[in-house]
């Protein structure tokens, strides 16, 4: 291993030895000292980087989002199509993304039980681009009379959600179900029946505001 030069390649070493352990390991798992191990450094040198291990693992998840750039590839799509459009933009982004980078994919696994500010991270730098992509798009097409009402965060949250796990688990799937399910397919099946419960008549629309049934 090339020894590092400086403080800034110091600082990369550590972030992408910590990356992999907390993808490996989560984050109660990989121990500040493993990673200095990992890093041929003392704990001490970690510290001098990051104040402490929270610190380290929101700069890890920063960094990932930073290579990604989920916000600004979604927004090329801003406004465009149908809200089955949309629907398709953010499931492609959400899968393409797992297809890009499983660490990242290992990384939300491992979140899924964590609480407080190590939860927080990942949901802010790495769903929260998508959900909120979604909910502006759910706002304007309300506007435009083109879907039904809805509360645009919860709705863009359950879709998010759902496709999130679909590229978390799709693996697991085969394993269980000794099927071979691709993201395409999970796209096709799921995006026009979520779009179609988007898309109701002015009559559906009122009926759920007043809670009458038709």
């Amino acid at each position: 291993m090339t020894k590092p030069r400086n403080g800034g390649e110091r600082r990369a070493q550590i972030l992408r030895e910590a990356t992999g352990l907390f993808a490996q390991h989560g984050f109660d798992g990989a121990s500040v000292r493993a990673i200095a191990r990992a890093c041929g450094i003392t704990e001490a040198a970690i510290y001098r980087h990051f104040d402490h291990k929270v610190h380290l693992y929101e700069e890890v998840i920063r960094t990932k989002a930073e290579q990604h750039d989920i916000g600004a590839r979604l927004q090329e799509h801003a406004g465009k199509g149908t809200i089955e459009d949309a629907l398709r933009t953010v499931a492609t982004n959400v899968l393409d993304l797992a297809d890009r980078d499983p660490e990242l994919m290992r990384l939300m696994f491992n979140n899924t039980l964590e609480t407080g500010t190590v939860a927080t991270v990942l949901f802010r730098e790495v769903r929260l681009p998508y959900i909120s992509f979604l909910s502006q798009e759910l706002e304007q097409r309300m506007g435009a009379g083109e879907i039904r009402e809805v509360e645009p965060f919860i709705t863009s949250r359950c879709f998010v959600g759902m496709v999130m796990d679909c590229a978390l688990n799709i693996n697991v799937w085969e394993e269980i179900n000794d099927t071979d399910f691709q993201a395409g397919d999970v796209i096709c099946n799921n995006v026009p029946i979520f779009a179609r419960g988007l898309v109701g008549s002015a009559d559906e629309t009122v009926g759920a505001k007043t809670g009458s049934v038709t």
